[in-house]
């Protein structure tokens, strides 16, 4: 297949896991769009080499001018922390994105998504709105492809706190943890093969650690101690200190106290190639 006649547009492709996302696509010789509130900060944090079309996903007027002449569409969107904000993000635009995919007969859209999000899991403001957002983009008729993933790497320095990482609640679910290289790697190779088409894809890395595990061995490579708070607690200084980022982290977090990993990365794994980097891997990476 010739990528460079391609073009595929990220959006929230300047986010943790968008950036990489739009940066493989570009170097398996894609045509990279994103659609960003301000290019010039765009530009300065991915470089040339990319079109960049100024608009948000809540403007349908320049919705409609990115998804022109497209091939495909990658949605990496984050809301919250309130319910309205996730309900705008997580389902109101993919639902709008998926829309105008299909009016504008674009080949495919791909979601990223989270291993637990389904009707009998739909326990938050969040996976609430991430079901109806999926449902939105199968209704739609525009071919799909949802990466269910499990927890990134790249999420673990952002529980740190000076000297300390929070460990919120009480985390017992292994988890496979997944590098964004690799998934970055896997979407890029989702647009370079028909097989992909309307599927739920299970992102999983190579080995699975608990979350305690995981950031004990974060902390002993950098050099914090793990600090354990529990999503009560947290929640109540949330509360108390008008904080809605620590409330809707409490929420989070008790969502994966209740909720361990489910599916098959089998699948994913023989159509895009199995996830390669570990977590020492990971870490020897980042900081060397």
């Amino acid at each position: 297949m010739n990528n460079n006649n391609k073009t595929i547009l990220v959006i929230g492709g300047t986010g943790m896991l968008g950036k990489p996302v739009a940066q493989q696509l570009k170097a398996d010789g894609f045509n990279v769009r994103l659609l960003v509130r301000n290019p010039e900060k765009a530009r300065k944090l991915l470089g040339d080499g990319y079109e960049f079309i100024q608009g948000d996903v809540d403007n349908e007027s320049s919705l409609n001018t990115a998804l022109s002449g497209v091939d495909g569409v990658h949605i990496s969107l984050k809301g919250g922390p309130t319910e309205a904000d996730f309900e705008r993000m997580d389902h109101f635009a993919v639902r709008d994105i998926a829309r105008i995919a299909k009016e504008q007969n674009v080949e495919r859209v791909t979601l990223i998504s989270a291993y637990a999000v389904s009707e009998e899991k739909a326990d938050t403001p969040e996976s609430r709105s991430k079901v109806r957002g999926e449902a939105a983009l199968k209704s739609s008729g525009v071919p799909y492809t949802i990466f269910r993933c499990s927890w990134f790497m790249e999420t673990l320095p952002l529980f740190v706190q000076g000297k300390s990482i929070s460990l919120i609640g009480n985390q017992t679910h292994l988890l496979h943890w997944i590098a964004v290289e690799d998934y970055a790697r896997m979407v890029s190779k989702s647009y370079q093969t028909d097989e992909t088409l309307n599927k739920e894809l299970y992102i999983f890395g190579p080995e699975a650690y608990t979350m305690g595990e995981a950031m004990n061995i974060y902390a002993a490579h950098v050099g914090v101690k793990v600090s354990p708070i529990s999503t009560t607690m947290l929640s109540v200084m949330g509360t108390l200190t008008f904080n809605t980022e620590w409330k809707s982290m409490a929420t989070l977090m008790r969502h994966y106290e209740k909720w361990g990993e489910d599916g098959s990365p089998e699948e994913a794994n023989r159509l895009l190639g199995a996830p390669r980097v570990t977590l020492s891997k990971w870490m020897d990476g980042r900081f060397s």
